[in-house]
């Protein structure tokens, strides 16, 4: 039997990044770091060393929004190949959208892996939050850089590249702020 490719906007293989068995999809990565560094701006968990309550919190925070970011995709992607398919989904579809929309949910460990090590050596919440925050606009920056390595220009506008979307993403999350406070 054989199946269909699923109808799919993701990027081909050699414009994803690569780590270990994983691909990434960079439209994916770049949305959920946008997404999770704007919840972890408008949360304030306080100046206190984490208990089992905090980290519980900032862990539903972290998975939270990426887990509604994820199935409004799953979603969204199954009745878009159905609908360009012309057919039910086959198990092969199913996979496909499993594995894809997944991609949302990997932003989440970064910050927690950062979150449990800096929680067991007492930092204080908004501290390892803010930390957090810097890294994720500096992995925006480098998706800039990444960018600029794709499209084949030089070092110089590879550099500009990385300080306008590590700016356009500070931009992004203070206007997302601006709108919730």
């Amino acid at each position: 039997m054989q199946h269909d490719p699923p109808a799919t906007t993701e990027p081909p293989l050699d414009l994803q990044l690569h780590i270990w068995r994983v691909s990434l999809d960079p439209h994916r990565v770049i949305y959920s770091t946008i997404l999770l560094m704007t919840a972890y701006a408008i949360y304030d968990e306080g100046t206190l060393p984490l208990d089992r309550r905090g980290y519980l919190a900032l862990f539903g925070l972290s998975l939270g929004p990426l887990f509604a970011l994820a199935m409004a995709h799953a979603f969204s992607d199954a009745l878009d190949m159905q609908i360009r398919n012309g057919r039910r989904l086959t198990g092969h579809d199913r996979r496909h959208l499993l594995g894809s929309n997944l991609q949302y949910l990997y932003i989440a460990i970064p910050p927690m892996v950062i979150i449990t090590v800096l929680g067991a050596l007492e930092w204080d919440a908004n501290d390892i939050l803010v930390l957090v925050q810097v890294l994720g606009l500096l992995s925006l920056g480098w998706w800039g850089w990444f960018a600029g390595m794709k499209a084949g220009v030089g070092m110089g506008r590879r550099a500009w590249f990385a300080v306008s979307y590590t700016v356009t993403g500070a931009i992004v999350i203070a206007v997302e702020l601006a709108l919730t406070h």
